[in-house]
């Protein structure tokens, strides 16, 4: 399939690999708009949780020729996804890191039997499955403009091995949330690291969000 609109309109899609709004290019309208108010020619942006590769390839136009996009993604049957799109474009800007992002490097447990993009980290120590997992604070890597995370309720995890990185480098961040409790340990560690949180049609929030998407920008 062709995507039909937004900025990867004209690339081509998997059709099956993902929600079928990726390509009819209607996908998260919402997130799309907020994301192209941040996202610029030569960025360096994270895709952590990039599943099929829509905002992989979302972000590899928006930040053109000079901008890099790293994409993690642990699950073996979505990375497939990613690095197909990726090859059947041609696009040179775009890392896959197969990979999980968490609170410290070394071994996670993954999900893997509940379906397409709803698998995640899990803390059973039987897990048959262990991927590669580092911190974003132990990457050695370009430093972020802009960070996207969707990871099925590992999204705290992600923040608290990001504590260096909100300090020093200070990205603006997308976060999905999922559930309650992330809600609100995602806006401690947010406000904590000096950031103002907003709804994705840029609305300040004060208190624990009610919506499950929010961004985060920079006091300083």
């Amino acid at each position: 399939m062709t995507i039909r609109r937004g900025p990867a309109a004209g690339m081509n899609w998997i059709a099956g690999s993902g929600n079928h709004g990726c390509w009819l290019g209607t996908y998260e309208l919402t997130k799309q708009s907020a994301l192209k108010r941040f996202v610029r020619p030569g960025m360096t942006v994270y895709d952590i949780g990039a599943q099929a590769g829509f905002y992989s390839l979302f972000f590899s136009q928006l930040v053109g020729t000079t901008g890099m996009v790293y994409a993690f993604e642990p699950c073996a049957y979505e990375a497939r996804y990613l690095l197909d799109h990726i090859r059947l474009n041609n696009v040179p800007n775009i890392r896959v890191i197969q990979a999980a992002v968490c609170k410290r490097s070394g071994l996670a447990a993954l999900t893997f039997d509940r379906g397409q993009t709803q698998n995640a980290i899990s803390d059973r120590s039987d897990s048959i499955l262990q991927v590669p997992a580092y911190s974003l604070d132990d990457l050695h890597l370009p430093p972020p403009q802009t960070i996207k995370m969707d990871v099925e309720g590992a999204e705290s995890a992600v923040l608290e091995g990001a504590k260096r990185t909100l300090r020093e480098l200070r990205p603006v961040v997308f976060v999905a949330l999922h559930g309650a409790e992330q809600r609100r340990r995602c806006v401690e560690l947010l406000e904590t690291a000096g950031y103002r949180l907003y709804e994705l049609g840029g609305k300040r929030l004060h208190d624990a969000p009610e919506t499950d998407e929010i961004y985060a920008l920079p006091q300083s």
